[in-house]
């Protein structure tokens, strides 16, 4: 990037704009190179949409015209109610009878509302001080752990002596009771580990270890301030005897145990002076008249810790965390759907399927179920039960699970209980004939698009703008001249021509076909009322007596009545042209993937290469170009230095001469 140049300041001259001319020359080669690298990438854009709707006609309406299913395709027609049919190829002609008994429907339950009533709340909160009898003491969803106190054991090391530590018993060697409080625990450890260095106390809801071993005392330093230091200590060793004991005081469970370092007198050293409880301690907080919601615990609503609550067999196990939200959640892992609704206060059950064999079963004991609200009872309100779809066909009973049947190659969808009904099964002629005129509508709408593209007008006076042309014009000046040049990059495009003429020589093919009597004859699109008209529609099928074609719906639909009449030949010619079209665009498509990617009709590898290589070759004349200004601007600036001297000396000269 060029810097601040201060020119033209002696001599006057514009300086900028006579490097601009001078360099003229280079830029003008940047411009059209860049120009070139423009043009190519439209033509990649203009590519790119082309090779979409190619893709899309390949894969849509062509896939479809070349399928002989198409041309299989059969229709149920009757005034049915209650029941749908479909039909599928090879369904069976003729008159056909269905009667719907009994659609299928999915067990559903809708629990009794429980959110109407209060209930005593339990919560807890961290224990704050040692007075708490260890009967009282809970972990934070209310389990009783005093008896874990009072059971804890651990060894301490600690100068070369061991002490071992039963929490729960007394100088008398008598095991502490459930009246005995934090602070007796307290007492009782520091009582066995006296001598040791290592102090426990309990605060905020948990035990802390402290190793005091070293002495402390106050000295004055070298500047003569006071401070604290430690001397004497010793560093301990904590091993706790299992891993209650461990998780209660903080202590780890391997064999090394936990070091608790002395305190020192070394100011860059921050030594671990205590250990801290892994456990909090919990006193048990009720709240009466509590509302019942999505987070309230079963225990709490009177249901037992450890009952049992039963999905199809298999067992929830209620325990102190237990909700009702989070058994509905266990519940919905075990084969249905399940939410409680808390807004309602009630649970919501439904299978996942229709028919018994999708039903589930609810099962605990009486009172459980009651205070749930899913004590339900066959004709309870919001108990809806399982039921199979049951219907008869041309006088034969089926039942299953799903109220669609598969019978026959019918496809029948009960919807509503009713008598016996008729309809009529035979070849599908609208659709095939629809399907046809899909396949014409979409082939028309593309190769006008790939006409227009190649037989595009030439554009000799339109190149790219520049940012300097592009500044002088309108945005709507712009986008209009662009849009010339865009219209005109695929103009006599050799890939372009190749698959327009390769469909239309293939459409103008006959195909031989063998008649039921064993003779063979030749059809065409011709044949059945499909051809082209004018030249300049440049090879745009028609269908006569396509209502919707204005020019050729008064003639004869030669077309339906080939479906109707002569099937086979319609299936065999249609099928034979549409497979050699899209074999042939597969061809295309893989005729080298040096230069083309997959799914792609023309060679993006190839263009991505030539757009990198312009813009090398840009990047390339752009350095030249600003090393050929700066060139002229050092010329200019040493011209100015030396008018800059020259007028200096004449100064000096007058000035000699009193001028």
């Amino acid at each position: 990037m060029a810097g601040i140049r201060m020119t033209g300041l002696v001599s006057g001259l514009d300086t900028e704009s006579l490097v601009s001319q001078l360099s003229e020359a280079y830029q003008t080669k940047v411009n059209n190179v860049k120009k070139q690298q423009t043009k190519l990438e439209w033509k990649k854009e203009a590519w790119t949409a082309l090779n979409t709707k190619i893709m899309d006609f390949y894969k849509g309406a062509l896939s479809t015209f070349r399928s002989v299913s198409t041309y299989r395709a059969k229709a149920a027609t009757g005034n049915l109610t209650g029941v749908k049919v479909t039909a599928g190829s090879d369904a069976v002609n003729g008159t056909h009878r269905v009667k719907v008994i009994s659609t299928a429907t999915a067990q559903m339950w809708t629990s009794k509302k429980i959110n109407d009533k209060t209930y005593t709340a339990t919560s807890y909160k961290a224990a704050t001080d040692g007075t708490m009898k260890l009967s009282d003491l809970k972990d934070n969803i209310g389990n009783s752990i005093g008896n874990q106190l009072k059971n804890a054991e651990f060894k301490v090391s600690a100068n070369g002596q061991e002490y071992t530590v039963k929490a729960g018993i007394d100088e008398n060697g008598n095991a502490l009771g459930d009246d005995a409080t934090v602070d007796d625990i307290v007492a009782n450890i520091n009582r066995q580990l006296e001598g040791s260095g290592v102090k426990v106390d309990f605060a905020a809801g948990n035990f802390r270890m402290s190793n005091e071993s070293a002495v402390q005392s106050e000295i004055q330093n070298d500047t003569g301030e006071t401070v604290t230091v430690f001397s004497g200590g010793y560093d301990v060793k904590v091993t706790a005897a299992d891993d209650s004991t461990a998780k209660i005081f903080g202590i780890t469970t391997n064999e090394e145990g936990t070091l608790i370092e002395s305190k020192t007198s070394d100011a860059d050293k921050d030594p671990v002076t205590t250990i801290g409880g892994a456990t909090k301690f919990y006193q048990e907080i009720e709240t009466a008249d509590a509302k019942v919601t999505a987070n309230t615990k079963l225990v709490d609503l009177g249901i037992a810790e450890g009952t049992e609550i039963k999905i199809n067999g298999n067992a929830i196990t209620v325990d102190r965390k237990t909700t009702l939200k989070s058994l509905a959640e266990k519940m919905a892992k075990l084969g249905i759907e399940a939410n409680y609704d808390a807004g309602q206060g009630r649970f919501y059950l439904n299978a996942k399927g229709t028919g018994e064999k999708n039903k589930f079963t609810v099962d605990a004991d009486s009172d459980t179920l009651a205070k749930l609200g899913l004590d339900l009872q066959e004709g309870d309100e919001g108990r809806i039960d399982a039921k199979n779809a049951v219907i008869e066909y041309n006088g034969v009973r089926y039942e299953q699970a799903s109220s669609t049947f598969s019978i026959n190659g019918l496809t029948i969808e009960a919807t509503e209980e009713g008598e016996t009904q008729t309809f009529n099964v035979g070849t599908d002629s609208k659709g095939i004939y629809d399907k046809v005129k899909e396949f014409v509508k979409s082939y028309n709408d593309l190769i006008e698009e790939m006409n227009t593209l190649y037989n595009a007008k030439r554009v000799k006076d339109y190149e790219p703008l520049t940012e300097d042309e592009k500044a002088a014009m309108s945005d709507e000046e712009v986008e209009k001249w662009e849009g010339v040049i865009k219209a005109s990059l695929l103009r006599r495009d050799d890939t372009i021509n190749s698959l327009l003429s390769s469909m239309r020589s293939t459409l103008n093919k006959q195909v031989s076909v063998t008649l039921s009597d064993g003779t063979k004859k030749n059809y065409s699109l011709t044949s059945f009322g499909i051809n082209t008209s004018v030249y300049t529609e440049r090879g745009k099928l028609h269908i006569y007596g396509d209502e919707d074609d204005a020019d050729f719906m008064d003639f004869d639909n030669e077309l339906m009545a080939a479906i109707n009449k002569n099937p086979s030949a319609v299936e065999k010619t249609f099928s034979t042209l549409g497979s050699e079209i899209y074999n042939n665009l597969l061809k295309a498509m893989n005729s080298n993937r040096d230069l083309s990617s997959a799914l792609t009709f023309y060679n993006d590898k190839q263009l991505d290469k030539e757009i990198d290589n312009y813009k090398d070759r840009v990047s390339t004349l752009q350095d030249k170009a600003l090393a050929e200004e700066d060139k002229y601007y050092k010329q200019f600036a040493a011209m100015e230095s030396a008018l800059a001297k020259l007028q200096s000396q004449q100064t000096y000269i007058s000035q000699l001469f009193g001028g």
